[in-house]
């Protein structure tokens, strides 16, 4: 196999892997690295010619692995698009949305160059869409050549996938973002467990030790009590939540936890393109029973807008919880303005549920110290820290130690290193040396052959 990670950045960001196996060549994602805006933020795709790609995968709808599909398909128009279901109609309202946010990008950070696509490009991606089953070898041929492609279910959010793929000669497992425990609304991994010549791993939680005391289960204990805590106290309660996914598993923990009197009956407030993929995720879980989820949970919840007028340093209108995107506060979106407001009152808390980049005004809020002044620089607005912040480990993706043990499983001669910071692959290449394999921490736009 040969091996070309086109994030210029490497990392994780604007996420596309491009190989060749068995006389075939093929990309796996094609994302938005997140920090960056219009050019800068997309894959190198022009380091491959152009209509030379046999076919393209995507393993799940998150933007540094969906974002510039459509740029990496326009520039392959004869190449197949072979994704799960679930992300056959999770990544037309993703992209969609992702168009929005471009226009409005185009004039806040005066890139002309935005927006990277239009809906014409969007109809002729899904045009080359084909959804594959869970399970179920798909064949490509060419010149008298055969290739097998098979998706597994890897947890982490609807329709993510690892992605075997096979030759004559050799057998290729991408793990792709993966969570092997399961979640309120979805089904844990369900990993291909046969042996492989060639394993592709993420490498996200490298540096993240799992504390044994802190399991999925406990945190959302420990998340819920601390919303009672705060609301026992005529406080209001902000979780910043990731649209696709994280959103959906709150709405259902906290519709529960009300039922069984665990946190008291107070008005639900939800917002930001979550709401918008509730419709989508009810209508995947009636064809899929990997997933958990009915929009009923919305008028159990009695889930309201967000109040209008909302200002800086100016409490909310009404005491309640607030679940909202994005889930590291990024700028101009409602979980910012709702921790503008909510910052300084000590009757608040702000609890995270997912990871938050250092570099964002949630990794940066996470990293600060009670009583310090914050700056939300948007509104050119300073508020000191009062209320309680909290963080619950309740990620999408695998612990180090069951990634080590399943490529243990797998028993591969190679290993390459994916999808993780630099000194999270150098945990994982130290914890994978008694495996015996050649492992390869790749540089961006370097070929890599085995």
């Amino acid at each position: 196999m040969r091996f070309l990670d086109l994030n210029p950045n490497g990392g994780i960001g604007a996420n596309c892997t491009v190989c060749e196996s068995g006389g075939f060549r093929f990309a796996i994602d094609s994302g938005l690295h997140p920090k960056f805006a219009g050019n800068e933020s997309i894959p190198s795709h022009s380091k491959i010619e152009r209509n030379s790609l046999d076919f393209i995968i995507l393993t799940h709808c998150h933007l540094d692995h969906l974002g510039s599909l459509p740029i990496l398909s326009r520039e392959h128009q004869d190449a197949p698009v072979l994704l799960s279901y679930p992300s056959s109609v999770l990544a037309r309202r993703m992209l969609s949305n992702s168009i929005s946010v471009m226009k409005r990008q185009r004039n806040e950070l005066n890139l002309r160059e935005l927006p990277l696509y239009g809906r014409g490009d969007l109809v002729d991606l899904f045009d080359r869409m084909k959804t594959l089953s869970i399970q179920q070898p798909f064949t490509l041929e060419k010149d008298g050549r055969s290739i097998e492609v098979t998706l597994h279910h890897a947890g982490h959010v609807a329709g993510a996938v690892s992605v075997e793929i096979k030759t004559p000669k050799e057998r290729i497992l991408f793990t792709g973002d993966i969570l092997f425990d399961g979640q309120r609304t979805l089904d844990g991994a369900q990993p291909l467990l046969e042996k492989v010549d060639t394993l592709v791993t993420e490498t996200t939680r490298g540096l993240s030790e799992r504390d044994p005391s802190r399991q999925r289960e406990s945190e959302i204990v420990n998340l819920l009590e601390e919303s009672r805590k705060t609301l026992s106290r005529g406080g209001s309660v902000l979780i910043p939540v990731f649209a696709l996914g994280r959103m959906q598993e709150m709405l259902v923990v906290i519709d529960e936890a009300i039922k069984r009197s665990a946190i008291p009956k107070v008005p639900v407030f939800c917002s930001g393109l979550g709401m918008d993929l509730v419709n989508h995720f009810h209508e995947i879980s009636k064809n899929t029973n990997r997933i958990r989820f009915n929009r009923r949970v919305l008028r159990s919840l009695g889930a309201r807008p967000l109040p209008r007028k909302l200002e800086p340093g100016r409490e909310p209108p009404m005491q309640g919880i607030y679940l909202v995107s994005s889930g590291m506060l990024v700028e101009q979106t409602p979980s910012y303005v709702m921790a503008s407001s909510m910052l300084g009152d000590d009757r608040n808390c702000i609890l995270f549920v997912g990871y938050c980049d250092p570099s964002t005004p949630g990794g940066k809020l996470l990293d600060s110290v009670y009583g310090e002044p914050f700056e939300f620089e948007v509104y050119n607005h300073v508020e000191p820290i009062r209320a309680k912040i909290k963080q619950f480990d309740l990620s999408g993706h695998a612990d180090r130690d069951q990634l080590v043990a399943y490529a243990e499983k797998l028993s591969p001669k190679n290993i390459f290193l994916h999808h993780g910071d630099p000194k999270a692959r150098e945990w994982f290449a130290d914890a994978l040396k008694p495996i015996g394999a050649n492992i390869i921490n790749p540089e961006p736009l370097q070929f890599y052959e085995t």
